[in-house]
Order: structure tokens, then C-alpha cells, then sequence
């Protein structure tokens, strides 16, 4: 499995969205597998040492699993309100206090560049990830403008991304996986037509 589809949408809780995808037309799920979902994990630097030793234990991680197949349906909700009503719906925030309100953090300080940061952590590996995933929500929602989250063009693909390039017209989810094969069949529609 090609390592950029775990990070192609450029914010994790993007990227958790992404771990359903079409290939060859066949729906994928990168969190039914174990395996798959803690690469996932890794790959968005969701996971601490200590986590992924926690993580060894197997029903740590399926539960977990399902806590990421319910943040994955809500992140899903807030793109769909983003781009039907250009915000959260009252209804979508509440869910969404309801979940934070589940997750427990507590602050330590951590070394960075011969200085000391507060930073914030999930006391447990499941709280880690989610309070990341979730920070990545807001961090998202505050700091990027609306518009700059989009689906790809490709007719075939699911995807989705923030466009984080200075012209803000990025198309694509990868140009790698869907850009090259649109410019690809137009020119090959407009070979067949001469």
C-alpha cells in the first residue's frame, strides 16, 4: 500500500477520512486491518513510544479501531456540513463538544531546541490519538480557510485534501494518483477525435 494515501490530505483528521477509498472500484478500508490501521497511525504521527507498546495489546487496538470508524463518520459530517452550509450545523457541534468532553489530557512540559514547551497529551494511547486527531479539527477549521478544503476533481476518486499551495488552485489529491490520470484520458480524447 502506497504510504501517500495515508498523508495525502495534508491534516489527519483529513487523512482519517481518506482510509475509505475507491480502488479499481472496490471500496477500501485501511482501518479493517490491524496492521493497516497502526501503520496509519504511524505514518500521522499519532502515536507516542509508550502507545505503540500499549497498542500491542490486540483488543486496545480494535477498540480503539471502532473510536476511529466513529471519528472518521463525524469528520465525514463536518466536511458535509462544511460544504453544504459553509460551517458546523448546531447539531454536528454538539456531537463533536460530546467527544472532546470524552477524551482526557494533561500538560507536560517537553524539551524543543534548548527550550522547554508546554504541550499537551491523551493520558491514555486511545485519549493520545484522538485529542490529536480532534486538535487537528480545530487548528483546521481556525486556520485555514474553508474553501481550501476540497475533494478532488477526479471523477472516480473520494478523497479529500487542504490546499496548502501559495495559488490555492490544487485540483487533485495527488497529482501522482489522479492529476496525471485526468491529463492523460483528456489528451488521449482529444487524439481520438483528430
Amino acid at each position: 500500500m502506497d504510504k501517500l494515501l495515508f498523508v495525502l490530505g495534508g491534516t489527519a483528521w483529513i487523512n482519517l477520512v481518506n482510509t475509505t477509498y475507491y480502488s479499481n472500484k472496490q471500496k477500501i478500508d485501511i482501518l479493517v486491518d490491524p496492521s493497516s490501521t497502526f501503520r496509519w497511525l504511524e505514518e500521522n504521527n499519532l502515536l507516542r513510544e509508550s502507545d505503540s507498546l500499549a497498542l500491542e495489546s490486540e483488543e486496545l487496538l480494535d477498540s480503539l479501531i471502532v473510536e476511529l470508524h466513529s471519528l472518521r463518520h463525524l469528520s465525514k459530517i463536518i466536511l458535509s456540513d462544511l460544504e453544504q452550509l459553509g460551517k458546523l450545523s448546531l447539531h454536528t457541534t454538539d456531537q463533536f463538544k460530546r467527544l472532546v468532553k470524552q477524551v482526557n489530557v494533561s500538560l507536560t512540559i517537553v524539551p524543543k531546541h534548548d527550550k522547554l514547551n508546554l504541550a499537551s497529551e491523551g493520558i491514555t494511547a486511545r485519549d493520545h490519538v484522538l485529542y490529536n486527531i480532534v486538535y487537528s479539527i480545530i487548528h483546521t477549521l481556525d486556520s485555514i480557510s474553508i474553501n481550501r478544503i476540497r475533494k478532488c476533481e477526479h471523477q472516480e476518486c473520494s478523497l479529500y485534501f487542504v490546499d496548502k499551495s501559495k495559488s490555492g488552485k490544487r485540483r487533485w489529491c495527488s497529482m501522482e494518483l489522479c492529476g496525471n490520470r485526468k491529463k492523460a484520458a483528456e489528451f488521449y480524447a482529444r487524439k481520438k477525435k483528430k
